[in-house]
């Protein structure tokens, strides 16, 4: 294979935990985006929480059971995630774009899920159940003047269709109503901002990244940190570069010349 750089747009699986980003370092391929560490810590729920957490900031309190565990002591495991209190949301572990990410709201729905989970996946984290705004953040980096430099972009607000963010509310057209920028105040979207590229550092993520938080009576938690934010016309990182008067085609050219950059060192 030859090529100047791949320019990645994956979402989930392989394409964002740090597998085809191994592949093409094997193959000497410069690629845009997170390196193969940080995909992988990202993708993974449960380590990204706790690094989050390790740093200093706040997340909503979570279990991660697998499935021998499940299977071994299945109501013992059914206990344990009752005292996160319903509702709760249930997830695979390694999941993306919030597939198969259920609000669970009592003990009989709680066991369902699980085993559907269990079905295809061997780790899920149960999270307990935050009610305040949700907003997102995007970093990008930038190289200037022989440096690199991480911008936060205006955090938008999301109001989901549903009753959350799930994959028809980020994919569908108009199945979530998007502000940019969020409507809380000066400070809470500077908090965000620093709390996003906090992320991204503490991670290890490169060229580009977006926080998902709930902002609960001020203080913001970590839902998760996406690696390959999604560049569709329904997606958030292009909403937030226009409110931040970057057009798409800086964005493009600076993800290329990081991981340009990056491939160097």
């Amino acid at each position: 294979m030859d090529a100047d750089i791949a320019f990645l747009g994956l979402h989930g699986g392989q394409g964002e935990d740090g597998t085809i980003q191994g592949f093409l370092e094997i193959l000497g391929i410069p690629y845009t985006g997170s390196g193969v560490l940080a995909s992988a810590i990202a993708m993974d729920k449960t380590r990204a929480n706790q690094i989050f957490l390790q740093s200093g900031q706040k997340v909503a309190p979570f279990f991660e059971i697998d499935k021998l565990e499940y299977l071994n002591s299945t109501d013992a495991v059914i206990t344990k995630l009752e005292t996160l209190g319903f509702p709760q949301f249930l997830k695979p572990v390694e999941g993306g774009s919030s597939v198969s990410v259920y609000k669970i709201t009592n003990r009989e729905q709680l066991k369902e899920k699980l085993a559907l989970i269990f079905e295809s996946d061997s780790k899920v984290m149960s999270q307990s159940f935050l009610t305040g705004i949700e907003v997102s953040c995007g970093v990008l980096e930038r190289y200037r003047d022989g440096k690199f430099k991480k911008i936060a972009l205006p955090a938008t607000e999301i109001v989901p269709g549903g009753e959350f963010f799930d994959f028809e509310s980020k994919y569908k057209q108009g199945g979530s109503h998007e502000i940019t920028p969020a409507r809380i105040s000066e400070q809470e979207m500077k908090r965000v901002q620093e709390l996003a590229i906090a992320a991204h550092r503490s991670l290890g993520c490169s060229g580009y990244s977006r926080t998902d938080f709930i902002i609960v009576n001020g203080e913001p938690h970590i839902l998760e940190t996406n690696t390959l934010p999604g560049m569709t016309e329904t997606s958030l990182i292009p909403q937030q570069a226009k409110a931040a008067g970057i057009s798409m085609e800086e964005v493009f050219s600076d993800l290329i010349e990081i991981g340009l950059k990056r491939s160097l060192y």
